[in-house]
């Protein structure tokens, strides 16, 4: 792999745990670090032109990527700085800013709309495929539009009614396009109000979540359940996982979070393997219980023994 821009990071057969917060993973035959779009763009068209496969990760937040090594390039697009512009209320940002670090920029300026983001990890980029969000509220809320790539290398601008999207999904997750950077109209607001509803935020956060210092996961695991009418609200997945024992649940290392019956952390020994057979585990006993399907929020990278047979891509 060659590239021009001497300020593009590149690494080979790194283990990727390390860009993940789960911190598992075997290595790939190469990682390549992006922050700014054009770095985005050079990369992806020099893979595209020396016929490489590769993957896209952000923060590496929602992710349990194999104990096998992955026979494939990985673009990291990801910023610690945020790369975020602002016109009156509206902001365009680069799909590498960190998600958190849009919630706090908006809140200081005394913009509303993206606070329910705060203390989710992760970046824009991925916030915008998954639909990310809490409390009711949702990124695809504030979109406005987005530039995205291809995995081809084609480039093209969509409005936030072409990415349909739903609760925790959009069509990106299907067409594997990468959002390059993000437009979100949002509202005035009070900063003062909205630094102290942050504050609340990541004080609810910590009392419920891990410390992904110390206590490594992928967020919640499944998507909560939908209502069975459009009168009702839904339904928390670690809810139906608690009634139905998910939390005296182990397999290996992989552990269930004792605060929180929906979150898989990682504990001495674990391998990525563990924590696929726990979630398989989890879902078996809920569709036990209450003959319900939980969906997957967490998205498994590479080969797993056990994996689905029909499944075709590295990310599933």
């Amino acid at each position: 792999m060659t590239l021009k821009d001497s300020s593009i990071k590149f690494e080979e057969h790194v283990p990727l745990g390390q860009y993940t917060t789960f911190r598992l993973g075997a290595s790939c035959q190469g990682i390549i670090h992006c922050q700014t779009p054009p770095q985005l763009e050079e990369t992806i068209r020099g893979l595209t032109k020396e016929n490489k496969k590769f993957i896209l990760i952000g923060g590496g937040s929602n992710l349990v990527i194999s104990d096998e090594p992955l026979d494939c390039y990985v673009v990291r697009y990801c910023t610690d700085i945020p790369i975020v512009g602002q016109n009156g209320t509206v902001l365009s940002v680069c799909g590498s800013t960190k998600l958190d670090h849009l919630a706090l920029f908006a809140a200081q300026r005394g913009l509303e709309g993206v606070n329910c983001t705060t203390g989710i990890p992760g970046t824009v980029g991925g916030a915008v495929v998954g639909n990310a969000g809490a409390w009711g509220k949702q990124i695809g809320d504030v979109l406005a539009s987005v530039d995205l790539i291809s995995p081809a290398g084609v480039k093209k601008t969509a409005s936030a009614q072409d990415l349909q999207f739903t609760y925790r999904d959009s069509i990106l997750k299907k067409t594997g396009d990468i959002v390059v950077s993000a437009v979100l109209s949002l509202q005035r607001g009070d900063a003062k109000a909205l630094l102290e509803e942050r504050e609340k935020i990541l004080a609810e956060r910590k009392t419920k979540h891990p410390d992904l210092r110390y206590e490594p996961c992928a967020g919640s695991f499944f998507r909560n359940i939908e209502p069975t009418s459009k009168a009702g609200k839904r339904q928390a997945a670690g809810w139906f996982l608690e009634e139905a024992g998910g939390k005296k649940l182990k397999v290996g290392g992989a552990v269930i979070f004792q605060k929180h019956a929906n979150i898989i952390v990682k504990s001495e020994g674990c391998r990525s393997q563990d924590v696929y057979e726990l979630s398989l585990q989890m879902t078996r006993v809920v569709k036990e219980k209450f003959n319900l399907d939980l969906v997957r929020e967490v998205r498994f990278v590479g080969k797993f023994r056990g994996m689905p047979s029909d499944v075709r891509e590295i990310i599933w």
